[in-house]
């Protein structure tokens, strides 16, 4: 239904389409359906009239959900998506698919800017969130598209999403790892992280396909560069179209097995036989067991607890396995018959026919898994393997094991975008059967180079973090007096991808490529439950990328360098298909004749408007960006709008999206457009039950950039050689974004901050610190080291020390959140001017139980300070102070104390309105330069040791020796100390819907610790968290709450006792 919207309030009208959406819409918490056919029959009543029953909180929610529209569509945001509130705007309709397509489809348009990108990335936990829980009830998997789409520009997007699936997978798979019952276990979430992560290795092996063509077109002058990023978009766009279509590949197999003839069983007459046998034995006892459970069938698996159908037909039938998984667990298992399924490659496995209420038992992706006869002690044996399992099989008979052989190795071999025909071994028999020469044909199967290339890195990647990962685990279950001894042989075993890198960073970070470890210098903690371990990896910066000729970049980000590298997608035999939204399939290997028919794929450039500027073309050498997946941000405020676009008001790229959309599939949501048109808010939510304060509120978001870690260029103090501050690489600048050393030829960069303390007290402070070696001279010791010994022969390239820290036996994915959280509010307080210190470092989780973390240099905890045979005797943290970096008056001292202050007002900070516990000295840390870092965040939002019973009562950590650094209760340093954290305070309040709503969202359907359990379930740890943002607090009256919560915290006699428990259970000193 086509609705006309009245211009208000310098809005003008848009023609929109009414889609309708579902009548209920999910709470905040606890999502439920109303429904109502009656309410779907009513028309549509004015949008100038408010809907009496509104209440008013209903109200300010929809003025609230006015201002966010607004403030992303209709604001100036200087060409900046604002991915914060887009995020929000998802959320907040979530129950309206068609407003999550329009939004999906809207930031895919600005994807190519760094700053939305990195946006994109740094949300990428809630959208990923988003993907597995909310959209699992929907028709159209609109975010997994735009997942996909996302995921064709960089790989490395593709593998941070990759290692989100693979922990959701563990949550919701029918067994652990260990091999029992998994009372987390769901189908639907399960089935739809399965094919999810099929479907992102299948967009990043077959890419984009006319990326190559468009770029050809665009480098001819053929098309416009506003037509070529439409049309490279749209070209992403069907790519991930084509890729989530589903059901067809399976049953084209059967019909082409049965049109070449291939000597296999008569499948169409097994199905009817064992349907007509189902139907009967289901007429008379709905219960019983099928009498005859090995026929193969052609069947349709359902979900019991779910009532939802999951795939489609399948071929399935009874045999015997024995099942593997992991290499610790390998331990002899005895025969089961199961019933097993192949259905959308994936193998099932059921405890007895589903038909006839057989449970899932496990279930294994078969794409790329290994298929392969089994020479032992029985008959008719073969094993399938994947990266995580390994199944033993025993057949019925020899035909019996072909035919499921065949099929099997089907399935892994199949792909979205060239369907599934014939394997390998299938092409073979129909070889031998219809006679044709094989040389004659390629199997659609068969991978390009630059296909295999794209899945040999993803895969390559895949493993090498595994493995790195699994050293951890294999270390865990050896005596701890082992570990170190064993420990480098395992490094050293380690097999280094050719172009492998560690994935702690984001697309837009710079690229280092692994090329050797340093397995000597590897470093084993012992703890109780677990093994963390740091590695050292030489990397290259400034390689030449592929056969190229253009100068080399030492600053080559992650997504350039990837596309770059592998962005040749094998033309030989295919030319370009017209590009659209609706196109159903990509004309691939098409040898027909190239004519001029625009029903054939020749690609329509659309009319120029008679305002168009032809010399916009000529501005810039089209050949400068080749090499990019990203454009000037600058650009986007040069496209030239059409006429029949001009009087649409709202910002740049909102006109921009919906010219470039006005033909085609995105028409712009009614309820979108009623509140661009009307952002005071008169249309009724039909929202019902509890509301958390963020759907209360009416207050607009206020924006809050990401800030990121700051580029060190040139940075060396004077003491050092400054020769190296002109250090370049065919004309490029080198920089870093951290501390550390570059080995370039002979001469040696270092990066390190400047913040006032001098070199001489850096010195005294990492002889306590950091055994007397900072991390920049020991970074350029060990690349000495490696050169002189020969490792490193390669002098044209740069050499950078790259260190991590590999867990396993721990589930990062809570510590990943709170650091999110803790990254957002150094932004807004960055923002708001407060001087605060935090450091937000990398942490990734891989799986459900391991991960990798970035490694903090220079830096030692609390407990091990304490215990240095370096640390004052007397005096606590005061006198190691003075020690280290002077008098008090000296300004290398208050520099230090500075940094002291300034990092514990922030740490306080996060540490009070996240909820952060176990906070002993053990779990905090202090660096060279005198920054308080807080680390270990598996207690969060409340969730504390002992629950209830906890000892840790304070708002936050703030001991005497605390005090005592910053000159006494009533010194300076303690009144900045208190006027940062009141301010910040004051900051995160005006800023608490942004993260209120990220609470909000990992919370919904959440595995995580503090948002689970009677405890902390049901929306208590929001509840609290709204608590601590102070929102019901009068503004006046902020400022007094917040000097109460540091009277509070001083010398808390609950902080001191946890202290000394945990100074008597795990020695950690106080």
């Amino acid at each position: 239904m086509a609705v006309s919207v009245e211009r208000n309030n310098n809005m003008t009208a848009v023609q929109t389409t009414q889609i309708e959406s579902p009548a209920g819409a999910a709470p905040a918490i606890k999502p439920t359906n109303s429904n109502n056919p009656a309410k779907k029959q009513q028309p549509q009543p004015s949008y100038a009239k408010q809907q009496p029953s509104a209440s008013p909180a209903t109200r300010k929610h929809e003025e609230f959900k006015n201002q966010l529209v607004h403030d992303v569509f209709g604001r100036d945001n200087k060409g900046r998506v604002p991915m914060e509130k887009v995020t929000m705007l998802i959320w907040q309709f979530r129950d309206d698919p068609a407003v999550v397509q329009f939004m999906a489809q809207f930031v895919a348009r600005f994807s190519g800017s760094r700053s939305t990108y990195d946006g994109i990335e740094f949300y990428l936990p809630q959208i990923a969130h988003m993907i597995i829980h909310l959209e699992a009830d929907w028709d159209e998997a609109i975010l997994e598209r735009f997942a996909l789409v996302i995921a064709q520009q960089s790989q490395h997007f593709a593998l941070q999403l990759t290692w989100i699936l693979e922990g959701a997978i563990e949550d919701y798979q029918p067994e652990t790892v260990e091999g029992k019952p998994n009372p987390g276990y769901n189908q639907l979430f399960y089935h739809r992280c399965i094919t999810l992560l099929s479907n992102i290795e299948r967009c990043v092996v077959y890419g984009s396909p006319r990326s190559m063509e468009l770029q050809r077109m665009y480098e001819k002058g053929d098309i416009s560069r506003d037509e070529y990023e439409q049309m490279k978009l749209e070209d992403r766009l069907n790519n991930a179209k084509q890729i989530t279509t589903h059901g067809a590949n399976f049953r084209n197999l059967m019909q082409r097995m049965k049109d070449t003839k291939i000597s296999l069983p008569d499948l169409k007459l097994e199905r009817k036989k064992g349907r007509e046998k189902e139907s009967a034995t289901a007429a008379s006892s709905p219960t019983s067991a099928p009498s005859d459970p090995g026929s193969p069938t052609i069947m349709t698996a359902t979900s019991n607890d779910k009532g939802k159908q999951i795939s489609k037909y399948g071929y399935g039938g009874t045999l015997l396995y024995k099942r593997r998984a992991r290499t610790a667990l390998y331990k002899p298992k005895r025969w089961k018959s199961r019933y097993f399924e192949i259905e959308e490659r994936m193998l099932y496995c059921y405890n007895f026919q589903p038909s006839y209420g057989g449970q899932l038992r496990r279930a294994m992706p078969l794409e790329g898994a290994t298929v392969e006869e089994f020479e032992g002690k029985y008959p008719f044996m073969f094993v399938v393997r994947n990266h995580h399992f390994e199944y033993i099989i025993r057949a019925k008979s020899e035909k019996d094991m072909s035919l499921w052989i065949r099929l099997l190795r089907g399935e892994s071999e199949a792909n979205a975008l060239i369907p599934h025909i014939l394997s390998t071994d299938e092409m073979f028999q129909e070889k031998k059967v219809t006679g044709e020469d094989e040389t004659k044909r390629s199997s659609p199967n068969t991978l390009t180079p630059s296909q295999a290339a794209r899945y040999e890195f993803f895969r390559n990647e895949r493993d090498f973090v595994a493995a790195v990962c699994d050293v951890a685990e294999v270390l865990r279950f050896r005596e701890p007096s082992d570990r170190k001894k064993v420990a480098p042989g395992l490094v050293s075993d380690i097999k280094l991808p050719p172009c492998g890198y560690v994935p702690l960073c984001k697309s837009t970070d710079i690229w280092r490529r692994v090329d050797s470890v340093m397995a000597s210098e590897t470093r084993v903690f012992n703890t109780n439950e677990r093994c963390p371990m740091i590695y050292y990896f030489i990397a290259k910066r400034g390689e030449p990328v592929g056969g190229t000729l253009e100068p080399r970049n030492p600053n080559l980000d992650v997504a350039e360098y990837l596309h770059t590298l592998f962005k040749v997608p094998d033309l030989e035999n295919r030319r370009l298909t017209s590009i659209g939204e609706h196109a159903d399939e990509l004309q691939l290997g098409d040898s027909g004749d190239d004519s001029d028919d625009k029903d054939k794929g020749e690609v329509k450039v659309e009319e120029q408007d008679e305002d168009y500027d032809e010399f916009e073309l000529t501005m810039e050498d089209p050949t400068e960006r080749q090499n990019s997946v990203w454009s000037e941000d600058s650009k986007s405020s040069k496209s030239f709008l059409s006429s029949s676009m001009r009087e649409i008001k709202g910002n740049q790229q909102f006109r921009e999206f919906m010219q470039e959309r006005q033909e085609s599939f995105a028409k712009l949501p009614s309820k979108i457009a009623t509140r661009m048109t009307r952002p005071d808010g008169r249309a009724q939510s039909k929202r019902g039950g509890r509301m958390s304060y963020l759907d209360r509120n009416s207050a607009p978001l206020l924006n809050v950039p990401i800030i990121d870690t700051p580029i060190i260029e040139n940075a060396n103090d004077d003491d050092y050689d400054s020769a190296a501050d002109s250090l370049s690489l065919d004309g490029q600048s080198i920089i870093s974004a951290g501390t550390g050393s570059i080995v370039f030829g002979d001469t040696v960069k270092k990066f390190e901050h400047h913040d006032g303390v001098s070199k001489e007290s850096l010195d005294r402070a990492k002889a306590v610190v950091c055994g007397g070696e900072s991390w920049a001279e020991q970074s350029a010791r060990m690349l000495q080291s490696a050169k002189n010994e020969g490792e490193e022969k390669d002098s044209s390239t740069l050499h950078e020390m790259v260190t991590m820290m590999a867990k396993s036996n721990d589930d990062l994915r809570q510590e990943v959140f709170v650091m999110q959280m803790i990254h957002y509010f150094e932004s807004v307080f960055a923002k708001a001017n407060i001087p605060v210190w935090l450091k937000t470092y990398r942490i990734l989780s891989t799986s459900k139980s391991t991960g990798m973390l970035e490694f903090l240099t220079d830096a030692t905890s609390i407990d091990s300070l304490y215990k240095s045979d370096k640390f004052p005797k007397v005096g606590g943290l005061r006198a190691y102070f003075e020690e280290v970096y002077g008098s008090p008056t000296s300004k290398c001292f208050l520099a230090a104390q500075r940094n002291f202050i300034r990092s514990l007002a922030g740490y306080s900070l996060v540490a009070y309105l996240l909820g952060l516990k176990d906070r002993h000295n053990g779990n905090i840390m202090i660096d060279t330069r005198g920054h308080i870092i807080h680390i270990d965040f598996g207690f969060a939002f409340g969730m504390a040791p002992g629950h209830e019973w906890s000892m840790e009562r304070a708002p936050f950590k703030l001991t005497k020796d605390y005090i005592d650094v910053m000159g006494g209760p009533f010194s300076e340093g303690f009144k900045e100390f208190q006027k940062l954290f009141v301010d910040g305070l004051k900051a995160a309040r005006s800023n608490s819907l942004n993260a209120l709503g990220l609470v909000e969202i990992m919370m919904y359907k959440s595995n995580y610790p503090c948002f689970s359990g009677t405890r902390y379930g049901g929306g208590v740890s929001l509840k609290r968290f709204e608590k601590r943002l102070m929102l019901a607090v009068p503004d006046n009256k902020v400022e007094i709450k917040a000097r109460k919560l540091i009277k509070t915290s001083i010398d808390h006699a609950g902080t001191k006792l946890y202290d000394v428990f945990q100074f008597h259970s795990n020695g950690y000193a106080y």
